[in-house]
């Protein structure tokens, strides 16, 4: 199986007011090079695939209609620029995969182009790029760009992919670089070529301002979870992150993922499938309890709802308890959404159900699937039913309390996957870049998909890659 850890370069990831665990120092650490140094030897030497930083531009003043909650709370504020903290990592690191969220709403996709050839070539082709929309409205607020509605940022997006792998793939050819000193030619001009993009969204001659990296195009992750964000991912992703509530029910939403992947032309197995679990894992069960009962304590329900109603755009505290939630739902991220349905397909979901799911501490259960909660044993199983029912490749760990919870994933579960033979002892000398570490030694830079045609829902031929050259 596949295992990435989920990380924030800010306070408690995910979990609002673990930052008060007397074991935590994600708090202070989150600014400190070297808590992120220490970090990636600890998960290089359990052979993790890959630390992976999410992010977010902006603030999360939704709720209440400010941001205070969210600053009192550390809801993804104060945070530092992830972008900046992997290659400390690298350098220090040879083998654990490094992946960064970017996004396609507030950066240009030049500039897209030349930070990821940058880390690749940094990282010794380690580096992949969670590729976002955004959704925060405050970071238009703050000049980042105008705000567009959720499947218009999928469009800009569609584009702004193809416009950085073109960049990437096109512009240099792979004898480019020639470094000839005796005739005084570093790299021939013939060998590298303008793009001349001209799209809805973007003007971009080119050529790319780099050399080819290791990889050339870095290991492309999504987690949209929309009808639209999912057929994103179907044709540009190769990871693909999914939030899904138990193994039987999760089984349908993998398939129908592959399903999308094969409607664009692609090998249904070309997509890693990842399930996002908050993993809290203890030794004993007399542990285990203490840890859920501490869960409880230190739970923030007013900073879950800041960052709750910032993910859904949507004001909880501006609505009658009875309200339908489908009759508010906004333009944000609509993850939580799909979550309720799934959850929940026969109930009507109302704006106090969700006020309660979302501030109310609940006991973590080991009966709970989409939680792997309980001794290591336990865990292990429940890994083996998702791996098993649901068709997923492996897991997208978010450590609960953080510091704790990444020492639990190293020392206790690791090693019972390991002995399960489900988790490798040791990387594999043959697979030097994280795409090979997905797919095998020698796999290639997937081909680019062309969007659906409208008329008949079947992708259009796609051009050799030899003939793109």
């Amino acid at each position: 199986m596949h295992l990435n850890v989920f990380t924030q370069c800010s306070p408690s990831p995910q979990f609002k007011g673990f930052w008060r665990h007397p074991a935590d120092r994600s708090a202070t650490g989150y600014r400190d090079l070297g808590y992120w140094v220490e970090l990636g030897r600890r998960l290089e030497a359990a052979c993790l695939d890959a630390l992976f930083f999410a992010d977010v531009h902006g603030t999360y003043d939704v709720y209440q209609g400010s941001w205070r909650a969210a600053v009192r709370n550390a809801v993804q504020i104060p945070s530092i620029d992830p972008l900046l903290v992997l290659p400390a990592i690298a350098a220090t690191t040879s083998r654990l995969g490094l992946a960064v969220t970017y996004s396609t709403t507030y950066h240009a996709p030049y500039e897209c182009a030349r930070v990821f050839s940058s880390l690749d070539h940094l990282t010794g082709g380690r580096v992949a790029w969670n590729i976002v929309t955004s959704y925060l409205r405050s970071a238009s607020a703050n000049g980042l760009g105008s705000y567009l509605d959720h499947d218009e940022r999928y469009d800009r997006a569609d584009e702004y992919v193809e416009v950085a792998r073109r960049l990437w793939e096109e512009s240099w050819d792979d004898d480019a670089v020639v470094r000839d000193a005796a005739a005084n030619v570093f790299a021939d001009p013939d060998r590298v070529h303008e793009i001349g993009h001209e799209g809805r969204w973007f003007s971009v001659r080119g050529p790319h301002q780099c050399e080819p990296s290791p990889q050339r195009t870095p290991v492309l992750y999504q987690a949209g979870a929309s009808g639209r964000g999912m057929t994103f991912a179907a044709r540009h992703a190769e990871v693909v992150f999914l939030t899904m509530a138990d193994p039987a029910s999760g089984a349908p939403q993998v398939a129908r993922l592959r399903s999308l992947v094969a409607a664009h032309g692609r090998d249904p197995r070309s997509v890693k499938a990842l399930q996002g679990s908050m993993v809290m894992v203890a030794p004993t069960r007399a542990e285990a309890r203490r840890r859920a009962e501490e869960y409880v304590a230190l739970w923030s329900g007013e900073g879950q709802l800041a960052k709750w109603c910032g993910w859904m755009d949507v004001d909880l505290a501006a609505f009658p308890d009875e309200t339908p939630v489908a009759e508010i739902a906004g333009q944000g991220s609509q993850s939580f959404v799909g979550f309720l349905r799934r959850l929940g397909p026969e109930r009507t979901w109302t704006v106090g159900d969700v006020r309660y799911l979302v501030a109310t501490a609940r006991r973590p259960r080991t009966s709970a699937p989409v939680t792997l909660f309980g001794t290591v044993e336990q865990v292990a199983d429940r890994m083996e039913e998702w791996l098993s029912v649901a068709d997923v490749d492996g897991f997208n760990l978010i450590p609960c309390p953080t510091t704790q919870g990444i020492d639990d994933i190293c020392d206790l579960l690791v090693p019972e996957l390991q002995r399960r033979g489900l988790f490798r002892r040791a990387y594999d000398p043959a697979e030097r870049t994280l795409r090979e570490r997905y797919f095998g030694a020698g796999a290639p830079v997937p081909a680019r998909v062309p969007a659906l045609d409208p008329q008949d829902g079947v992708p259009a031929p796609v051009e050799p890659a030899a003939a793109r050259g």
